[in-house]
């Protein structure tokens, strides 16, 4: 944690300056408030925390920084919680413990931009892998980012999709289409005795390659 003090010189998210005037994290102000807060001696605190009285005198005294996570169990004392404001003052969320992730686990770029499943790259038509389970979601490169960005079809702000939102997602699509189904089967009973599709057809809204009935769902 850096020592309090001066400006916080820097730049946002879409590239503007911050205000030179930002003040940096007043550390000792907020341990200070803590102690006011609890009605805690500088030993008591350290006794609170599991620290020397020592450091606790240092960080008042600027002379010593604090890391993230001593601070967090600071504020937690006094039923606080860090948090990260923007120029505005709004609190920015961290990105959900759920992004997105690939069939191997790992985590879609965080700095593109992630989109469901049936949105997918241009290049995929032509790059089919039969061999390979569908993705659980695409992300466009650089370039096709920025032009679906510059048409508004993305937002800046936007995260994207999160795993149970993407899960949450399919099985929305999956009822729309069970429940199209079975209105044209009531209205066609024929069909609902030749219909022998999959239920990877009906996620699909199509009949599979190799689906025998080929009823087109």
């Amino acid at each position: 944690m850096e020592k309090s003090g001066g400006p916080l010189e820097g730049r946002r998210s879409d590239g503007e300056p911050v205000a030179a005037q930002t003040p940096r994290f007043d550390v000792v102000g907020v341990v200070l408030r803590v102690r006011r807060q609890l009605d805690l001696s500088q030993r008591d605190l350290a006794r609170r925390l599991g620290v020397s009285h020592a450091a606790i005198a240092r960080v008042e005294a600027n002379r010593n920084g604090i890391d993230v996570a001593d601070l967090e169990r600071l504020v937690g004392l006094a039923g606080m919680r860090l948090a990260v404001l923007d120029e505005s003052g709004a609190e920015m969320a961290p990105i959900p413990p759920d992004w997105v992730r690939d069939n191997a686990g790992r985590r879609l770029p965080v700095h593109l931009d992630v989109r469901p499943p049936d949105d997918r790259p241009r290049s995929r038509p032509t790059d089919i892998h039969y061999d390979r389970a569908e993705p659980n979601a695409w992300y466009h490169h650089r370039a096709h980012r920025d032009e679906r960005r510059a048409r508004g079809l993305h937002a800046v702000n936007d995260d994207g999709p999160t795993t149970s939102a993407l899960r949450f997602e399919a099985q929305r699509r999956l009822r729309d289409r069970l429940e199209r189904a079975a209105s044209l089967a009531r209205r066609d009973p024929i069909l609902l005795d030749d219909c022998r599709c999959r239920v990877d057809c009906w996620e699909a809204g199509d009949c599979a390659a190799d689906c025998d009935c080929e009823c087109g769902t």
